[in-house]
């Protein structure tokens, strides 16, 4: 048999091209097609709000994406403020939130930006202004941000009572405050105990390994109680105190939403 003519090779490039350019096309569309969606939806409201008619006495409406964007540059600024330890500037929050976005959701900022700024004519647009715009967007966008407040919170937490165990606090001190926090009333906050074990559990804390380790070091033969390793060992009484305090800020945020 002959080679393969360069016609049929030619055509399966070709078609190849042609289904990248109708994806491209696709996606640009759809673009363009939100834009026009989220217009229609602003014409509406006004009409619906006095006939595309304003009142001298009346304020001008701002729009729900611009109200959104507004929002959610509060909340990053913020967290900012709260937590310089853990973030460096408005955009080190927002690029933390971005790669959440692409990672479990395909999410492409350059490309999103891209799309927009083809199908408003935008010569710049950011990356925040693009998601406020897109309802589907700001619902990801949004969860992804609160979760990290909370985060913060606890990890703030943790380093807090960590620091606090390096002081020489006793393993009751440092348990104490979530002992009454929780209204623990078993024997010596048991209790309590067993659920920090179990964070430090979920965290790959194993209590095991550090028993082995604190028989080889001392050469006792009997049995060692978690909470005589906890006061011998300095490595796993930091592990202890951060359990401790993210378990007080999961603690505190739950107290606080039930007051609001």
């Amino acid at each position: 048999m002959g080679k393969p003519s360069a016609l049929f090779v030619d055509r399966t490039y070709v078609e190849q091209q042609l289904a990248t350019l109708r994806s491209d096309i696709i996606t640009v569309l759809e673009a363009k097609f939100r834009v026009v969606q989220n217009d229609q939806e602003r014409i509406i409201r006004l009409l619906e709000g006095g006939g595309g008619k304003q009142n001298e006495d009346e304020k001008p409406q701002v729009s729900e994406a611009y109200a959104w964007k507004i929002e959610m540059r509060r909340r990053v600024d913020k967290l900012v403020k709260s937590y310089p330890e853990l973030y460096s500037d408005f955009n080190n929050v927002l690029s933390r939130i971005y790669r959440k976005m692409r990672d479990v959701y395909g999410f492409v900022s350059e490309q999103a930006i891209k799309d927009y700024k083809y199908a408003t004519g935008a010569e710049r647009a950011s990356c925040l202004e693009v998601i406020s715009e897109d309802e589907k967007l700001r619902s990801i966008f949004e969860p992804i941000l609160f979760n990290l407040e909370e985060d913060s919170h606890k990890e703030m937490e943790r380093r807090r009572m960590a620091a606090e165990a390096e002081q020489g606090k006793t393993r009751q001190e440092i348990i104490q405050p979530l002992i009454e926090a929780r209204g623990d009333t078993t024997n010596f906050g048991c209790a309590t105990y067993n659920v920090v074990k179990s964070r430090m559990k979920k965290h790959g804390v194993k209590l095991e390994d550090y028993e082995a380790e604190f028989r080889k070091r001392t050469g006792i033969k009997r049995k060692v109680s978690n909470g005589e390793l906890i006061d011998n060992m300095p490595s796993l009484k930091r592990e202890f105190a951060k359990a401790v305090g993210e378990l007080l800020a999961e603690h505190q945020r739950v107290v606080t939403k039930t007051h609001i």
